[in-house]
């Protein structure tokens, strides 16, 4: 199966940097998971609807993971509080 190459957008930097480091740790290892299929089984990814590019929701504890798929790498965008998720979507998008 094709291996996917992470890369992080500058926000998405910043978003983990702020995290405690065991709530760091618990999503680089979701993210990790997800180098090699982008689709694990399970209710933890979502597509998100209503944007005009395909991005992606990953469910981490009460965080979520906002992603891109391209053709050989998976774009980190957003790591967010489920609960500032819509309002950082929005300002995002």
């Amino acid at each position: 199966m094709e291996e996917f190459k992470i890369v992080f957008t500058r926000v998405a930097e910043k978003d983990i940097a702020k995290l405690k480091p065991e709530i760091r740790l618990k999503i680089l290892r979701s993210i990790k998971g997800i180098e090699s299929s982008p689709f694990p089984k399970g209710n933890t990814i979502r597509k998100i609807k209503g944007t005009r590019i395909p991005l992606y929701r990953l469910r981490v504890g009460d965080f979520r993971v906002i992603y891109h798929i391209g053709r050989s790498r998976i774009v980190i965008l957003l790591v967010v509080d489920r609960k500032n998720l819509e309002k950082k979507l929005r300002s995002f998008l």
